[in-house]
């Protein structure tokens, strides 16, 4: 007899084989890997490299490197504003609550 994928999920969870927080984070981790890789296209779409664009903004490559591997939980909004700004974008910053949304910056 066929199980549905609410039983089978159900099951999963009860024995420890599915651990809805580490999927949370994993999702979270791979969404900024993917919007990171984003930037990364823009800046090679835009002809520069990672060392022109970490001189524009005062920083290393290696801080580029990161920015563009997904890691945002450790830069300043400030940073990822001038490095979209050097690529000649720019920030916007949405606040979301439940379903209402609000541009911040």
């Amino acid at each position: 007899m066929a199980r549905n994928w609410k039983d089978v999920r159900a099951e999963a969870i009860a024995t420890g084989r599915l651990d809805e927080a580490r999927i949370g984070e994993q999702t979270r981790q791979l969404l900024a890997q993917v919007r990171a890789h984003h930037l990364a296209e823009m800046r090679e779409a835009s002809g520069f490299n990672q060392t022109e664009i970490a001189g524009r903004l005062g920083v290393s490559q290696s801080r580029v490197s990161r920015i563009e591997r997904g890691d945002m939980d450790h830069a300043e909004i400030a940073t990822i504003r001038a490095y979209v700004g050097a690529l000649g974008g720019e920030i916007e910053i949405v606040a979301k609550f439940g379903d209402q949304r609000i541009t911040i910056g």
